[in-house]
């Protein structure tokens, strides 16, 4: 694939991820964005054109909110876009602003996201919206219960440990209680017996593999490769980016026509994206120094791996409970604790992501530091696998 302009990140904010009745949307925006300028040595008003990334702009009885922001952060009359795309959505909104740059047609774009609901609804309601809603919705199908028939799907398929999964939530709070930024920071961490000894969602999913919705901001800045260094001392390049979707009712990946026999237990549009970002960015999945993937449950922590060739088709979860995503470990993934310890405001999710592969980047990760940090993927999801941007970042 032909493209324009090499992009670089020279500019990230974000905020804590948590609880915060007292702070409005705005106040979280203000604060990731504001680090963003800073970090990017750049006056709000330089900023040329941007998107906004809200999962559930409802909550905030509000549309349109990206005028909102725009004006907000004292930068109208630029451009700023609303996205929404489910989890998926700063992804999306990276996505686009990377192509704003790459055409040449602008020079200075923020990406910024958030999500605000601590005051409003609970982790659970947050979390379950994520099917078509003329289906599956209605019959009383969630997040959990999608995520769950996932698991059991993936377990019988490739005849795997159950107890493999529960490494995961405990490798996320590894890394989450030493991420001053995560919800669970300084919470100590988790022995996979605790992990095991944890209550029932929705089996196979108990209450600890799970992410955790919350509240939080997120912000980067892009500009053409040749002027990074202008704004960063350290940028970092986005060399490939892709995004693909698929159907959103977890109905149709049983046997969907297309689909070739790719089912629940895999995701089709991850699968599709890697392919597509990795050929823009001229790399092999095994060129990876390491990974951040949306595990909003166990499962799909070992269905993104696969789908982006990091482990073989059905080797996930045992791949996980060896440590092979560990700090350590083939591909240290989630490094910042991940949806399970991070936090998952959704419409800052995909971007805070990407600041974490930047932050390790610039060596500036303390006891979360991958050894080595020259290659990085980025895996966002949105719904039930209904929607994946993939995207490469290198250091150089």
């Amino acid at each position: 694939m032909a493209i324009g302009k090499r992009v670089a990140i020279v500019g990230t904010g974000l905020t804590k991820f948590g609880f915060f009745p007292e702070k409005s949307y705005k106040d979280l925006v203000v604060e990731a964005c504001y680090d963003a300028f800073q970090d990017a040595r750049m006056d709000p008003g330089e900023i040329e054109t941007g998107w906004f990334s809200i999962t559930m702009p409802e909550i905030l009885e509000q549309e349109n909110l990206g005028s909102a922001v725009a004006d907000t952060l004292g930068i109208a009359p630029a451009g700023i876009g609303q996205v929404v795309a489910a989890c998926a959505g700063g992804g999306v909104g990276v996505r686009a602003g990377y192509w704003a740059v790459a055409s040449g047609l602008y020079k200075k774009v923020l990406v910024t996201g958030v999500e605000k609901i601590s005051d409003v609804i609970g982790t659970a309601e947050a979390m379950s919206p994520s099917h078509e809603a003329d289906f599956e919705y209605l019959y009383g199908s969630h997040s959990v219960t999608s995520f769950a028939l996932m698991q059991s799907s993936y377990e019988k398929k490739y005849n795997c440990r159950r107890d493999d999964f529960a490494h995961w939530p405990a490798q996320a709070r590894w890394y989450g209680n030493r991420n001053p930024k995560a919800v669970e920071y300084k919470r100590g961490d988790m022995t996979v017996e605790q992990v095991l000894k944890a209550p029932w969602l929705t089996k196979p999913i108990n209450a600890v593999s799970t992410g955790k919705a919350c509240d939080g901001s997120s912000a980067l800045i892009l500009v053409p490769a040749e002027e990074a260094y202008k704004y960063s001392d350290a940028p970092v390049f986005i060399d490939g980016i892709s995004f693909m979707t698929a159907p959103p009712y977890i109905a149709s990946r049983f046997s969907y026509p297309g689909y070739s026999g790719i089912d629940i237990s895999q995701s089709q549009a991850t699968i599709k994206a890697a392919e597509e970002a990795y050929k823009m960015a001229g790399i092999k999945s095994a060129d990876i120094d390491f990974a951040q993937v949306h595990d909003c449950f166990p499962v799909n922590a070992a269905i993104q791996l696969e789908g982006l060739g990091i482990f073989p088709e059905g080797k996930g979860s045992a791949a996980i409970a060896a440590g092979e995503a560990a700090l350590d470990g083939k591909c240290p993934t989630c490094t910042d604790g991940g949806r399970h310890s991070m936090g998952h405001p959704t419409g800052a999710t995909g971007i805070a992501m990407m600041i974490e592969s930047v932050m390790q980047m610039r060596g500036l990760a303390g006891e979360r530091q991958v050894r080595k940090a020259d290659i990085a993927v980025h895996q966002t999801t949105g719904g039930s696998n209904a929607a994946s941007v993939v995207t490469v970042l290198r250091r150089r």
